[in-house]
């Protein structure tokens, strides 16, 4: 299939954050994701994103294998492959912009919550199963629907209190396995194909270029800011998902 040379930059770059986000810096992955839907439509862009993410997944994961707290992970899940199931039946029955706005106001919410709680020196507690849940399907609806699990995610793991590493490292296993889980979904869609495939094998080095790049620069940046980092993300995409 014949495609512009726009088309390949925007996804150059979607792949290079992708990268970047999964082995280093989390959430930078919402900045190429801003972009991909400028060549294509919103709901066909996700598909488009989702391998780059795959493979930043087993990049990060082979990583930072021995940084996960798997605690987190199996509280999370869960609710996050519920949440991928219920937003398949809310995706191909609302128009992009209804579900954008929502999910952006969400996020805002949740960003205004984490706020109030750490002015407050309210501590989530680490076990809180209501919490476990109700973050992971809110990230299970939103990566769904627009890739955007990244918000819900972060606030939840922010909340626990975690290492950088640990966060990256615990990140890249639970994204894997929604990204994998989403697979069906997309094909089912008629969103993945093999056309898109090709696409997204001929741009595999630049994912593993922004790989290389997230690890050089989160060994560069202390503690208090990677956290200071994760919760501007939060922000950006949230504005990302409302506009």
């Amino acid at each position: 299939m014949e495609q512009s040379i726009a088309f390949y930059l925007v996804l150059g770059v979607s792949a290079l954050t992708a990268g970047v986000s999964k082995s280093g810096i989390p959430g930078v992955a919402m900045l190429g994701a801003v972009f991909v839907p400028m060549v294509m439509s919103a709901k066909l862009s996700t598909a488009y994103v989702l391998p780059f993410l795959l493979f930043a997944d087993i990049i990060a994961i082979a990583y930072w294998r021995r940084s996960a707290v798997m605690r987190y992970i199996i509280a999370l899940l869960p609710a996050m492959f519920t949440g991928i199931i219920a937003g398949f039946f809310i995706m191909d029955r609302i128009p992009d912009a209804v579900y954008g706005k929502v999910l952006g106001c969400i996020v805002i919410l949740l960003l205004s919550m984490d706020a109030l709680c750490r002015h407050l020196k309210i501590r989530i507690p680490e076990h809180s199963r209501v919490f476990a849940w109700g973050m992971g399907f809110l990230a299970g609806v939103m990566t769904m629907l627009a890739n955007a699990a990244g918000p819900a995610l972060m606030l939840y793991l922010l909340a626990m209190n975690i290492s950088k590493e640990q966060f990256v490292g615990t990140s890249a296993w639970i994204y894997f396995a929604i990204n994998l889980f989403k697979v069906p979904f997309s094909i089912a869609l008629d969103l993945m194909t093999l056309d898109s495939l090709s696409v997204n094998l001929m741009l595999l080095p630049c994912v593993i270029l922004g790989s290389i790049l997230g690890v050089r620069l989160m060994r560069r940046i202390s503690g208090p800011m990677f956290e200071k980092m994760m919760r501007v993300m939060v922000l950006i995409g949230g504005i990302k998902l409302f506009f």
